[in-house]
């Protein structure tokens, strides 16, 4: 996965060429273009991850966990 943003515990995602947000349920495809998913995870105060970072699903757990405030 390329995460693209990130906020407690949820991340702004493309898998397999879809868009979609990742959560501890799973990945969930959104129907926005990127351009326009950036914009209203900006909004919805997620944190761009410059630049894009390729993880795998644990790998990425693991990061969101590390975004909780504790």
């Amino acid at each position: 996965m390329t995460v693209l943003a990130r906020k407690q515990g949820a991340a702004l995602v493309i898998r397999d060429r879809t868009l979609g947000i990742f959560t501890d349920k799973g990945f969930t495809p959104v129907d926005f273009k990127i351009e326009l998913a950036m914009k209203l995870a900006t909004r919805l105060k997620y944190t761009p991850v410059l630049p894009a970072q390729e993880m795998e699903e644990p790998e990425l757990i693991r990061f969101l966990d590390d975004a909780r405030p504790a």
